[in-house]
């Protein structure tokens, strides 16, 4: 049977602010990462027409900018509501200590 002490020396204690840190910094570079393909595939496209007069590259152009303002859109949604869930928490825990 294992010492718990030596158990307990082992074990990390995890520092939820570099985690959430790390999470950010990912979230930013996927998030780069995405506006990169989209600006390859607007070349990508514009070349395309360029080389073939006839072909209608405009639709797509259109349909890769709403895509993009829909990302946009959604990243600053979603960060805005972990921002009120943080605060909503701290005020909870603030409540439970003052009962």
């Amino acid at each position: 049977m294992r010492d718990r002490r030596k158990v307990m020396k082992t074990i990390k204690r995890i520092d939820w602010e570099k985690e959430i840190q790390k999470t950010e910094e990912i979230r930013m570079k996927g998030f780069r990462t995405s506006i990169f393909g989209f600006v390859i595939a607007s070349v990508f496209l514009l070349g395309a027409s360029r080389i073939n007069e006839s072909a209608s590259v405009f639709p797509a152009l259109i349909m890769i900018g709403c895509f993009l303002a829909a990302t946009i859109i959604l990243i600053f949604t979603l960060r805005r509501a972990a921002k009120v869930k943080k605060i909503r928490d701290e005020e909870y825990e603030k409540f439970k200590e003052n009962e």
